[in-house]
């Protein structure tokens, strides 16, 4: 029996497409066998796989490069913001600083008063003090805003610091002016008592370092005017010390 016409369209090609497809696969397969086709394939494969892994390479490492730039960008950035932060803190601890330091413009801390068992108050041993450093002009208690020992009481018996506020500005001006003296001083050297300014924590410290300095022969002096630190350079003229960061120039050993 015959092929139908419908039979003869699908069955025909089909074995048309198989025959032709086993003769391809045929003479490939005996086209590799030959040493001169593999000589000429494989240096087009090999330079083909190699332009495509380039480029492939190439476009990634592009990619990676652009995020490292953004990345750099932000780094800067944050960087940026994080210095500007820093330098506004600071310039804002400064000026708390300052303004605590104000506040206490009227104090003075006095050291080594004696302490007496049931002392009632320290008003009276102030004015004894200003009274020995020959006050001019004397001050009267009523000069005295009020005063008080610090801390508690020491176990080795030593005297606590009396911290002292006076009512004005001048008061207090006239007891530094008058300490200063030559008798003064040996007067407060006999007695072991010390007068100085009120000073704030970070002006405390900063006084310290600069008196490490001095020690150390990086400067010539140290000393607190009205709240202030001044330092005198060894080759140069006096200067405003208001931070840490500015003793640095005075550390290294060619200063």
């Amino acid at each position: 029996m015959g092929l139908t016409v419908k039979e003869r369209e699908e069955v025909i090609p089909g074995i048309v497409d198989n025959r032709i497809r086993a003769t391809i696969e045929s003479a490939i397969t005996a086209a590799f066998q030959q040493g001169d086709v593999l000589s000429a394939i494989i240096p087009v494969i090999t330079s083909a796989v190699k332009d495509a892994v380039t480029v492939a390479v190439q476009a990634e490492l592009s990619k990676l490069q652009d995020q490292l730039h953004l990345q750099r960008k932000q780094l800067q950035d944050l960087t940026k913001q994080a210095t500007d932060l820093q330098n506004a803190y600071t310039t804002l601890q400064g000026k708390f600083n300052d303004l605590e330091q104000y506040s206490r413009r009227n104090c003075i801390v006095m050291s080594g008063m004696p302490e007496t068992p049931g002392e009632r108050g320290t008003d009276e041993a102030v004015l004894e003090v200003t009274k020995k450093i020959n006050c001019d002009p004397p001050l009267s208690i009523h000069e005295i805003d009020r005063s008080h020992r610090l801390g508690k009481k020491r176990e080795d018996g030593k005297p606590r610091p009396v911290i002292v506020k006076f009512v004005s500005y001048r008061s207090k001006a006239i007891v530094m002016k008058s300490k200063s003296t030559a008798d003064s001083r040996a007067t407060l050297r006999k007695e072991g008592i010390y007068i100085n300014e009120n000073l704030t924590t970070q002006n405390r410290k900063l006084l310290y370092e600069a008196r490490q300095l001095v020690k150390n022969k990086r400067i010539n002096q140290a000393w607190v005017y009205d709240g202030k630190i001044f330092v005198k350079p060894i080759h140069d003229e006096r200067q405003l010390i208001s931070k840490m960061s500015d003793l640095d120039a005075f550390r290294t050993p060619d200063k």
